[in-house]
């Protein structure tokens, strides 16, 4: 994962989606407790999971973005 200076400045990681995440089970359950594809701008897990946007964020919840 690359190393990036988040919004909150912090530093803070850079990947696409799936490299964040084993599997499409475990980023749905994450994005079902914590509305993680909705923070994305996405309607559904599985929209976010087929697009795999490029995400950064950090220990600081409110820096998850979709980047590209």
């Amino acid at each position: 994962m690359k190393q990036v200076k988040c919004n909150s400045g912090l530093t803070g990681w850079q990947c696409n989606l799936r490299e964040n995440y084993n599997s499409y089970s475990e980023f749905k359950s994450y994005s079902d407790s914590y509305g993680i594809s909705e923070r994305l701008g996405y309607k559904s897990a599985k929209k976010a999971w087929d697009e795999n946007p490029i995400i950064q964020g950090s220990v600081n919840p409110s820096d998850l973005r979709k980047v590209a």
